[in-house]
């Protein structure tokens, strides 16, 4: 996994900073965001690697991502068995709860306040079609008899073990995708169970070999694209030394003065914003789709995709 003590360390380093209110919620919020995410995915990988890691039988993978035709996925986790099932893994680190509607919605509670989020499931399912196109288009697949293995994908939602999870009647919205990542070897020797594998003499004769499965994952391992954020430019911030500059309108430096500072405009409330600002989000363009919003429109941003 890439480590994100050194997004933790700078975001630490700009809350010291001489920063707007709103600058210094977005930081605040952005650190702790970064910091649950890094511990929720550390720990599903402790459950992953416990019973996998040296396993002749998976090959693992852990924090991927991936472009492809104007496209970012960030995997969480990738498990390829020997009959190529594809375990695709989203890590969510909810503090309190979470609760499952009967029509898929899902919300999250932070003590006794509930607030909507994204569906991690239909998350999950964008990352598997990237996933599927992405490997597709690479031809990095391997053949049996001349013709093409195909993968068969599993969608996983991993939560945290301390979790209260409320879920809905099977019958209304199927949740079984959703397991705190404690049980993840549970649910997968279920999934081995129900296809029989050991009295099913079909498909243990379609068992590849493990160097078949370590070469996919080596394979894709090597297109991974480490980002680098922009902090600074993300929030508005003058790099050290420069002559620093206002991300929005003020007494002191009025309007017409930003308008001639700043060719861009923010792509929802059309404000004039500096060309750091701008920069940052067509740097992020898997969560801004390429335009660019002023750091007030960030703040309640959906992104285009998971």
């Amino acid at each position: 996994m890439d480590s994100r003590q050194e997004e933790i360390e700078e975001l630490s380093s700009l809350l010291e900073s001489d920063l707007t209110s709103n600058q210094r919620f977005l930081i605040a919020r952005e650190l702790k965001a970064v910091k649950e995410g890094s511990h929720g995915e550390k720990d599903s990988a402790y459950y992953i690697d416990f019973y996998y890691e040296r396993s002749k039988n998976w090959a693992v993978i852990h924090d991927l991502r991936l472009e492809h035709n104007d496209q970012v996925a960030q995997i969480d986790h990738i498990m390829i068995n020997r009959l190529f099932d594809i375990y695709v893994l989203e890590s969510k680190n909810y503090s309190y709860g979470l609760k499952i509607s009967q029509e898929g919605e899902f919300q999250a509670y932070n003590g006794n306040r509930a607030y909507g989020i994204p569906s991690p499931i239909e998350q999950n399912e964008r990352h598997i079609h990237f996933l599927d196109n992405f490997i597709k288009n690479h031809d990095i697949l391997p053949k049996r008899m001349g013709f093409t293995i195909r993968p068969k994908f599993k969608n996983l939602v991993l939560i945290s073990p301390k979790c209260i999870i409320t879920r809905p009647a099977d019958k209304m919205f199927d949740t079984r995708m959703v397991i705190k990542a404690d049980t993840l070897r549970t649910k997968i020797n279920k999934d081995i169970d129900k296809a029989d594998l050991i009295k099913d003499l079909t498909s243990v004769s379609k068992m590849s070999s493990f160097s078949s499965i370590e070469a996919l994952a080596r394979k894709l391992v090597s297109f991974h694209k480490p980002i680098k954020i922009d902090f600074r430019a993300k929030f508005g911030l003058a790099v050290p030394g420069s002559p620093k500059l206002p991300v929005e309108p003020s007494e002191e430096y009025g309007k017409a003065n930003l308008l001639n500072y700043s060719k861009y405009f923010c792509n929802k409330c059309k404000k004039p914003i500096p060309d750091n600002v701008a920069k940052s989000c067509w740097q992020n363009k898997a969560k801004f789709g390429g335009k660019p919003f002023c750091i007030d429109c960030q703040a309640n941003f959906r992104p285009f995709n998971g």
